[in-house]
């Protein structure tokens, strides 16, 4: 099964692909304002239930062990058919956990709030994402660049709608009924759209008289087979792998760079919030390069592991100049630059790897959720660095991040080189 391009399926109408794809990629905006939320409000949350670190760190756990255990099985099963109920049903899911956040004052019962909140954010934001690459897939590229960005605006949304709502004195429960209401709007929005009808694969045509039994355990054979063959895809696990590699200098490596601009440099607070909005705004600027330059688009599209190459060896250079510097405006210099160098990572690796598996992008999740553990460990094993060995020890650790990126692009050769090279 695929989906077809959007532009050949039923709804053909200009207006209503454009609502259905600005809708869709406004998750990556939600999700990162919403998600933001919480954890921005971790102090009224301990304030209102009284929480201790263990528990707080607990919450987070059992949410991010969910999400792994539930995620893949859903994004496997949510290859058979359209992804429009599986979207709705997260939005629902999400709106329900923020209802029970916003009510409870048990543990509890807010131990099953995160249980049930991080499977339904990987599931609708997930699958919106990878709604909009299966109805275009050449435009995969451009998609994740402005799906992305739209992502770090909300990161940067997100602090500011605490501090408004904490400036009126409310606390966690307000939080979590506002967070409730916009994940209602989107859901209202959302269900609205004519989404691309999931489809047959006209290499695998119907046998006549098949019943939908028949058709439907056959469509289930096929994913499994293919998902068995995708597991076994050199080129699909390296740029699955190139697409994890960014989580070492998000919000990991701003916070921890936090802390050493603070005890290593003694920067002000002030200061360090300017130095890391800049360095926010640097990824902002990367991002709209790659969005609205041509030959930049280009060269992502047709030579991807080249610009990752060149990007990494221009973020090294920024690493090397934060580690070892001492000057507050040069460590300032040296995060614009790994923000302006790395910003293009994800989106570039990340349509690289849908593009392994045209059209079964829920199949793609569930491959690259096998790296889950590696995201949720990363700032625990910092923190232990960090600890035992200093915070340079842990900033080094995530400094080998373009190291990786070189590495991981070692022996890689384009598919038109190997068709070629077969063709002689």
């Amino acid at each position: 099964m695929f989906c077809k391009n959007i532009l050949h399926s039923p709804v053909s109408q200009p207006r209503a692909i454009a609502r259905m794809r600005m809708t869709l990629l406004s998750f990556g905006l939600f999700d990162e304002i919403i998600t933001g939320l919480p954890v921005v409000g971790l102090p009224l949350l301990r304030d209102h239930l009284g929480l201790s670190y263990e528990q707080i760190g607990l919450l987070f756990a059992v949410g991010g062990c969910s999400a792994m255990v539930l995620e893949p099985i859903i994004n496997v099963l949510s290859d058979h058919d359209s992804k429009r109920w599986w979207i709705l049903g997260g939005l629902f899911c999400l709106i329900l956990s923020f209802v029970m956040a916003a009510s409870t004052s048990s543990y509890s019962i807010l131990l099953l709030v995160f249980a049930l909140y991080y499977p339904a954010i990987g599931t609708a934001v997930g699958l919106a994402e990878a709604t909009l690459i299966d109805a275009d897939p050449a435009s995969s590229v451009a998609t994740m660049t402005r799906w992305t960005m739209l992502a770090s605006i909300g990161d940067i949304l997100a602090p500011l709608l605490v501090t408004g709502l904490v400036s009126l004195h409310q606390g966690w429960s307000s939080l979590c009924w506002l967070a409730a209401c916009l994940w209602i709007g989107l859901c209202l929005l959302t269900a609205v759209q004519p989404f691309p009808r999931q489809v047959a694969e006209e290499s695998e045509p119907t046998l006549a008289g098949a019943t939908t039994e028949q058709v439907s355990e056959k469509s289930r054979a096929n994913t499994w087979r293919t998902l068995s063959q995708a597991v076994r895809n050199p080129r699909l696990l390296r740029w699955g792998l190139l697409a994890l590699i960014p989580t070492m200098v998000d919000e990991v490596l701003l916070g921890f760079v936090a802390l050493y601009l603070h005890d290593i440099l003694h920067a002000s607070e002030s200061t360090i919030g300017l130095l890391l909005a800049g360095t926010l705004l640097s990824s902002l600027l990367g991002l709209a390069l790659l969005d609205r330059l041509s030959w930049l688009r280009w060269v992502a599209h047709q030579s991807p592991h080249r610009l990752l190459a060149g990007m990494a060896v221009a973020v090294l250079a920024g690493m090397f100049l934060l580690l070892t510097t001492h000057v507050i405006w040069q460590a300032g210099l040296a995060l614009g630059v790994v923000g302006l160098g790395s910003a293009g990572w994800y989106p570039i690796a990340q349509a690289q790897t849908y593009a392994q598996l045209p059209g079964r992008s829920s199949l793609v999740r569930a491959i690259t959720g096998l790296g889950a553990p590696f995201d949720t460990a990363l700032p625990a094993i910092v923190g232990f660095l960090s600890a035992r060995f200093g915070l340079l020890a842990g900033l080094t650790l995530l400094g080998c991040a373009p190291l990786l990126m070189l590495l991981a692009l070692i022996g890689y050769v384009p598919t038109l080189q190997k068709q070629e090279t077969s063709l002689e």
